[in-house]
């Protein structure tokens, strides 16, 4: 901790107050630790809680405005390729979303450029102190997720932030970003089957946890979804008086593709993109990048934004671990869930139908991970798996995971738990690839590792 050396300081001194408030204050290192133990004693009671704490910070939400962004895959991605076009357009813009893969920072960024250990201390030293006040008057402790939201929202109002692009955590009705009132527009990414222990067992029960972050005369966004999804949305959508905007038909050539980037033309209601640049082979960025331009065009009056400056913007556009081809040998993928690795396989056999695949795979507990195993299954030229474990409790055994791929035909199954070790048994065989899918968590330990060995 920081701690002032001052021996004249006395209970008599005026400075004494300042001093014992600043012996309270952590480091870097301390404040992290304190986040990352919440989970341990962290306990929900509703919105009750965030509520309260933001109303004791003078409620710093009610200053800032947002693009609200929920959806089972793709609104990461949706939420960052945004956020690299408001900042080329010289908009200042927050980023906050969810998880982490190396650093916690990482959640937060302004002009994508995370958030700076001394920034995150202050900040958080300023909303601990409010949650210990809470706390001695019979407060819950805010959850892990509350705490960085308020940290985020905290940070980006001090930093009088013109634009916050905003990720849920979980669903979206219950969640704690849910707590915004009046965003400039909602967007709901591709629904799928996830968490559905928390959200429900069934695309509408899900789509209606969704569907809470709709709000009343706010436009809603929404990208290509199941029909029994978008009747959901709609009937919300009327009863809350929505204008509804839906990326469907998605009209796009491919002009040119290689291994790492991707060019293609996107025709909508109100441009015609000529040519859009990735730096991804990944051919279901296409959808989210119509979700992003159909996002920007509700807010056309709000902030004006010309072709060429998104097009300059999306072909800087960058995040990590969704198809994330490292070299010619080793591709993250952070699907965790059926519908995402359906896609990532989709990918695979679009962008290296001629190699050999061996993926390295890891889940959740909580994760339908008999239905990832059978979705890879379908991709012939994979060939052989190895079973590995992240540092995390939630992580499931190694054992069910390999009667999972044993059920569905799978015979090459080998077992390393030593992430590292996998990699280096795996790594530069000649006309093999290396697949790390089947959780982030996996992906932000082979990205540490990879950092490392740097």
């Amino acid at each position: 901790m920081f701690i002032i050396k001052n021996d004249k300081v006395s209970k008599n001194n005026c400075k004494f107050a300042a001093y014992i408030e600043e012996i309270a204050l952590m480091n870097y290192t301390e404040c992290v630790e304190y986040i990352l133990s919440i989970p341990l004693f962290g306990k929900k009671s509703g919105h009750q809680n965030i509520k309260e704490l933001l109303w004791r910070l003078d409620n710093p939400q009610l200053k800032l405005k947002y693009i609200h962004v929920a959806g089972t895959n793709g609104k990461g991605s949706v939420c960052t390729m945004l956020s690299f076009i408001y900042t080329e357009a010289n908009i200042k813009v927050g980023l906050f979303t969810s998880p982490h893969l190396i650093k916690i920072n990482e959640r937060i960024k302004i002009n994508n450029l995370d958030i700076s250990d001394v920034e995150l201390t202050n900040t958080f030293n300023k909303v601990k102190k409010v949650i210990d006040e809470m706390i001695k008057v019979g407060f819950n402790h805010p959850s892990f997720f509350e705490v960085l939201f308020v940290i985020a929202i905290q940070y980006f109002a001090e930093q009088k932030i013109e634009l916050i692009i905003l990720e849920t955590g979980l669903g979206g009705r219950l969640d704690a970003t849910n707590i915004i009132e009046n965003p400039l527009v909602s967007v709901i990414t591709q629904i799928g089957l996830d968490h559905t222990e928390i959200l429900g067992d069934t695309l509408e029960k899900i789509a209606i946890e969704k569907s809470g972050i709709i709000k009343h005369g706010c436009p809603t966004v929404i990208s290509k979804q199941e029909d029994i999804v978008l009747t959901v949305i709609k009937k919300i959508c009327k009863e809350k008086n929505s204008i509804l905007e839906e990326v469907m038909p998605l009209n796009y050539t491919i002009l040119k593709r290689t291994d790492k980037s991707i060019d293609f033309s996107l025709n909508n209601k109100y441009y015609y993109y000529d040519k859009i640049s990735l730096n991804t082979c990944a051919t279901y960025q296409i959808m989210n990048v119509a979700t992003a331009l159909n996002t920007v065009e509700a807010l056309r009056y709000e902030y004006p934004i010309n072709v060429g400056t998104i097009e300059k913007a999306l072909n800087k556009f960058y995040w990590p671990g969704r198809m994330e081809f490292i070299n010619d040998w080793i591709v993250l993928d952070g699907a965790h869930n059926e519908s995402g690795i359906k896609t990532f396989i989709e990918n695979i056999k679009e962008c290296f139908a001629h190699r050999r695949i061996t993926i390295l795979f890891t889940a959740m507990k909580n994760k339908e991970y008999d239905l990832m195993v059978k979705a890879l299954s379908l991709c012939s030229n994979i060939d052989e798996i190895v079973l590995t474990r992240v540092n995390d409790s939630r992580c499931l055994d190694t054992d069910s995971l390999k009667n999972s791929f044993i059920k569905y035909g799978f015979k090459n199954i080998h077992i390393e738990i030593d992430i590292e070790k996998a990699i280096n048994k795996h790594y530069k065989v000649e006309n093999r690839l290396l697949c790390c899918v089947g959780s982030l968590y996996l992906v932000g330990e082979i990205k540490k590792i990879l950092q490392e060995v740097r």
